[in-house]
């Protein structure tokens, strides 16, 4: 009764101890026969409203298709200081941004599909990846944003990223690389 009892403890405990082995993969924002460069690379702010570039920014033919990076929703879409803007939050709860739009038929709550086209830009491209966490105050948890680094989940996509010239190999339709991970 003790072993097996030990037993089962050991193996609850080896359960909520386990991590998630899982990658994010996402589809890059341009995929070919199009291409993008990198014009200036995400460059962490020192704090929340200091200077910075919180994504990636590229430079595009004008009426270049863009890609969502992962399955979700539109969260948002609508302009920000002139400059259009589509979020989509993924079924992780990370948030995928891409500015200076120049056209989208997508709309505020629309389900989209990791591969598949989400709008159009002009002659630059931006994406951005903020991720949810979770800060514990002393009266309330918050939940806050955080800006990170999108070539993290592009560079690990072997169908991706060489150097600066931007190109993914999720060309076959609507085809997710998200494979079950944790985007």
């Amino acid at each position: 009764m003790l072993i097996s009892g030990f037993i089962s403890s050991a193996l609850i405990l080896a359960m909520l101890t386990q991590t998630n082995t899982t990658s994010c993969v996402l589809v890059a924002p341009v995929i070919p026969p199009f291409s993008a460069t990198i014009r200036d690379p995400f460059r962490q702010p020192s704090c929340e409203r200091c200077a910075g570039n919180r994504g990636i920014e590229y430079n595009t033919q004008p009426g270049t298709p863009i890609t969502a990076g992962a399955n979700g929703t539109v969260s948002f879409y609508g302009q920000v200081g002139g400059t259009k803007y589509l979020v989509i939050r993924t079924t992780a709860g990370r948030r995928l941004t891409y500015g200076s739009i120049a056209s989208t038929n997508l709309r505020l709550g629309a389900a989209v599909i990791a591969g598949q086209t989400i709008g159009t830009t002009g002659t630059t491209l931006y994406f951005g990846v903020r991720e949810t966490s979770l800060s514990n105050n002393r009266y309330i948890d918050i939940y806050t944003a955080v800006y990170v680094d999108p070539a993290k989940y592009l560079t690990g996509n072997s169908q991706f990223f060489s150097r600066v010239h931007l190109v993914s190999g999720a060309v076959a339709g609507f085809r997710s690389v998200d494979r079950g991970s944790s985007c």
